[in-house]
């Protein structure tokens, strides 16, 4: 019995890094329009930016944890259209955004949501898992439950950051505060994109082993639905009614501990998976044996109302995500 469970949980270790080749596209943007349109959430207040002073008990590739500020060294820039500018009322001028050492706090929200995909959680435990597949992110991104054993820490780096972001604000640190809980919110919504913990159905889990082309369906349809946030938060004709969906979720603040809290995200994520990724099948089908959808293929299947149920799906899906969200904001940040 535990040979077997430690060869199934090698097989879905592999399924999942085959598949965890992108996050949940969007993540500047949806925490952007999170992050401002919380009700009394001061977003535009300024900040200053403070050196990185913290241990942390997590490896990283150090050559992509960067610890300076991205937008002060001129490696990130903010890149938002008008209408993000126009909704949020935010003061926004190019190359402006630093002003005497600080920073506005929907601009840190915006830069570091996006943060932990580029690279730095390239990073494998297990020394048996890594001469299988090498390095890899998906064992700080994703989460699942086999029976009694559970593999893959995205919940962990989710608490991991979360903790660190109220040691930081508990500190009277505000920018590594909100640059921590902008990581945790990332891993927040990469575990509520369904195929982060569950990345296909049990006949394709078993047709994975042995079937290439299984592994490259279900690879495509993980990606293709990565790609369809983007695509309704920039080029879908639903763009502002997505975009005002997400303003409109109310701040959902749970009475239980983070971590039953994540558990809770987690499960609901598992629940919608089923359905979307019939949707993702359905509209695509043997596209997905060859490669993922494009912006191109959305456009064309949204004007053909193939769309319609997956968008459906995938409101509810973000709306509960959004309310989480500006719930686990309002209950981090010290009252500003």
């Amino acid at each position: 019995m535990k040979n077997y469970k430690v060869l199934i949980a090698t097989v879905m270790g592999l399924l999942v890094s085959s598949c965890i080749t992108l996050a949940w596209s969007g993540h500047d943007v949806f925490t952007f329009l999170v992050a401002t349109s919380i009700p009394g959430f001061d977003y535009q207040r300024v900040v200053e930016i403070r050196q990185y002073t913290y241990l942390e008990k997590r490896a990283y590739n150090e050559e992509m944890y960067v610890t300076e500020d991205l937008i002060l060294t001129g490696k990130a820039r903010i890149n938002i259209d008008e209408d993000l500018i126009r909704e949020s009322g935010i003061r926004f001028l190019p190359n402006q955004v630093v002003q005497d050492g600080k920073l506005p706090v929907w601009a840190i929200f915006l830069v570091y949501a996006c943060f932990p995909d580029n690279g730095m959680d390239f990073v494998e435990q297990s020394e048996i898992l890594r001469s299988l597949i090498g390095d890899t992110q998906a064992n700080r991104h994703g989460y699942l439950k086999i029976s009694f054993f559970e593999y893959l820490e995205g919940d962990k780096s989710f608490l991991h950051f979360l903790k660190m972001s109220k040691e930081a604000f508990k500190n009277g640190d505000e920018y590594w505060g909100y640059r921590f809980l902008a990581y945790a919110l990332h891993y927040l919504e990469d575990l509520m994109q369904p195929y982060h913990v569950r990345p296909g159905t049990v006949p394709e889990l078993i047709r994975f082993i042995f079937d290439k082309k299984t592994r490259i369906f279900l690879r495509n349809a993980h990606s293709t639905y990565d790609v369809y946030m983007t695509f309704l938060l920039h080029s879908s004709k639903y763009r502002e009614e997505f975009r005002q969906m997400i303003r409109d979720a109310k701040p959902l603040i749970l009475p239980v501990s983070d971590e039953q809290l994540i558990y809770e995200a987690i499960m609901y994520s598992y629940s919608a998976f089923f359905d979307i990724h019939a949707e993702v099948k359905k509209v695509f089908g043997q596209i997905l044996y060859e490669r993922k959808a494009t912006i191109q293929d959305f456009k064309r299947a949204e004007e053909k109302g193939e769309l319609d149920r997956l968008y459906e799906l995938t409101k509810k899906l973000a709306s509960t995500l959004a309310s989480l969200a500006k719930g686990v904001i309002l209950k981090t940040v010290p009252s500003n």
